[in-house]
């Protein structure tokens, strides 16, 4: 039987899914008061512009998802792993919770930093704007700069927001266990998967730490990406028939010759 996978990307997707909604709902509004003669129609172009590149950054991200999947789809079915397990019900179910405790609330502070950051932007613009005047035109403009912006980013937000959200509820309320596979350099857990090269990319260190549950944390080194980290962190719940076998590969995870990443 075939893994089930689902994208990495599942929750920009949805995100970026909801804001090119938004953006041709814009572009129908403008383009109706266009037609009525209540606005210019390089503001229904402007939309159109704003449309395109959110159709096509959603048509990227899912893309590199559902390439990420093949790629982890082929190394599950392979014979590269050296350690692999599936959580059992129970096991799936505590660590659900847990994430889901942790990430149902992230929504109201990424709503709210939207709707704060373009209200500030907007009283700024307002601000600006007003100086010519001075007086309380400085006072006003100011006044409407903040309240555009801050239905902007209350609107934009709700959106980012309200996808993150969703992405999670959905991750949340999967019936299916998730999945781990340890390989030379190459990991999947859980929708998750990375395979490094040895040369730019590959694992740094590996450490089981004791616990309830214990846990595998891996050091990753990503390939060099435009204002990125290339170290990352992946710490992996391990059901008890697992760890001694873990414990035993952990030296060929993360090869003593790997390179140090430059400072």
């Amino acid at each position: 039987m075939k893994p089930h996978l689902h994208n990495p990307h599942e929750r920009a997707i949805v995100t970026v899914a909801g804001l090119a909604g938004l953006s041709l709902l814009v572009v129908l509004a403008a383009w109706g008061l266009s037609t009525a003669g209540l606005v210019a129609q390089a503001l229904v172009w402007i939309g159109v512009v704003f449309f395109a590149l959110l159709t096509l950054t959603l048509i990227a991200v899912w893309m590199l998802g559902a390439r990420q999947v093949g790629r982890a789809r082929a190394f599950l079915e392979g014979e590269r792993p050296l350690v692999r397990w599936t959580y059992t019900a129970g096991e799936w179910r505590q660590l659900k919770e847990t994430l889901w405790a942790e990430e149902k609330g992230d929504w109201k502070l990424q709503w709210g930093c939207l709707a704060l950051l373009l209200g500030a932007a907007g009283l700024l613009t307002g601000v600006m704007i007003g100086l010519d005047e001075g007086g309380l035109a400085v006072v006003a403009s100011g006044a409407v700069g903040l309240a555009l912006g801050g239905l902007a980013g209350a609107v934009i937000g709700g959106f980012v927001a309200g996808g993150n959200y969703l992405g999670a509820r959905r991750a949340y309320r999967r019936a299916e266990p998730g999945m781990v596979a340890l390989g030379v350099d190459e990991v999947y857990a859980s929708d998750d998967y990375f395979r490094g090269d040895g040369d730019d990319s590959y694992i740094r260190a590996a450490v089981v730490r004791p616990g309830r549950p214990a846990t595998l944390e891996l050091q990753l080194i990503q390939p060099p990406r435009p204002r990125m980290p290339r170290e990352e962190t992946w710490v992996i719940p391990l059901p008890e028939p697992v760890i001694g076998k873990v414990e035993a590969i952990l030296p060929i995870l993360a090869r003593a010759e790997a390179p140090q990443p430059d400072d």
